[in-house]
């Protein structure tokens, strides 16, 4: 909106006006389900701001007032797309100055979240945002799915490898992976995240939950790929800086283990660019090929 600060508000269906907000599904972290319910209710691809995190407290039953909800704000900057109201819970979105934003909040709690945001706004410079900026990790769904599918054929005709790719019903297998069921003999819950930009898919991180002896050596806690003709654009780093940082939301990691081929220098190069500390290197047979693997343990900042 040029220079002029101004802040988005939503009309809701059940007649009170309020920040946008909305639900934690399974698995997201919480910048995850900012970014998908900005984009559910306002059709706006946005950056977050995660230096800005607000947290009102508040009982949501008049009948049990021992039952207390949290919610978090973030700041987020619109990049693209065309404002569009999910009609099933908004009734219209409106964008408005400070003043007027405070007149029309129905709850005290936004409102006080609103004067902290204007605030830190004040007092920080204006950053301007590209579309490189959009990319973020998330849950694997149905939007994405398409996009992911294309990376079983690229134009050198041979493949990316993601590792369900080619499975049938791949966010069923993602889903129970990621709760320990159905797995192979000897496998341990993993999760999946998927690095995209708007609706394309970039890359893939896996999250195993616990090490096995053969994890520790060979494999790790985390597992990346990047789709072939996004490669050597640094998205790799990027990704597995996010990994990291959903690691500690969600599974108060210290530290993980990271491993890779010795030759592998684009992975030596990701690993050390996000702390990586090498343990040691030791000789792993994969198949019928000797290879020497690289240790590095990652504290989780």
């Amino acid at each position: 909106m040029g220079d002029r600060l101004v802040f988005l508000l939503a009309e809701m269906n059940h007649g009170h006006t309020s920040l946008v907000k909305g639900h934690v599904k399974d698995g997201e972290s919480e910048i995850m389900t900012a970014y998908r319910e900005i984009k559910e209710e306002t059709n706006l691809e946005v950056v977050i701001d995660n230096d800005f995190r607000q947290i009102i407290s508040y009982p949501p039953y008049k009948s049990n007032p021992d039952i207390i909800k949290d919610v978090i704000f973030f700041l987020a900057t619109p990049v693209k797309g065309r404002m569009k109201q999910q009609k099933e819970e908004v009734d219209a979105l409106i964008w408005c100055s400070y003043k007027k934003a405070q007149k029309m909040l129905t709850h005290e709690g936004d409102r006080g979240v609103l004067n902290k945001a204007r605030d830190y706004l004040i007092n920080k410079p204006r950053i301007k945002y590209s579309e490189e900026d959009l990319m973020r990790l998330v849950i694997p769904s149905k939007i994405y799915l398409k996009s992911y599918l294309e990376t079983r054929v690229h134009e050198e005709k041979t493949g990316d490898d993601f590792v369900n790719a080619f499975v049938p019903d791949v966010l069923k297998k993602i889903e129970d992976a990621r709760h320990g069921k159905n797995l192979p003999y000897g496998w341990v819950s993993c999760t999946y995240l998927w690095l995209v930009k708007g609706e394309e898919f970039i890359g893939e991180t896996s999250i195993r939950h616990d090490l096995t002896d053969g994890l520790l050596r060979f494999g790790g806690h985390i597992g990346y790929r990047i789709r072939h003709e996004k490669r050597r654009r640094g998205y790799g780093t990027k990704m597995l800086r996010l990994t990291l940082d959903y690691i500690r939301e969600i599974f108060g990691f210290k530290q993980v283990l990271i491993t890779c081929d010795d030759d592998n220098l684009g992975s030596i190069r990701i690993i050390e660019s996000n702390g990586g500390v090498l343990q040691d290197k030791i000789t792993n047979f994969i198949g019928n090929d000797e290879k020497i693997t690289r240790r590095y343990w990652v504290a989780v900042k």
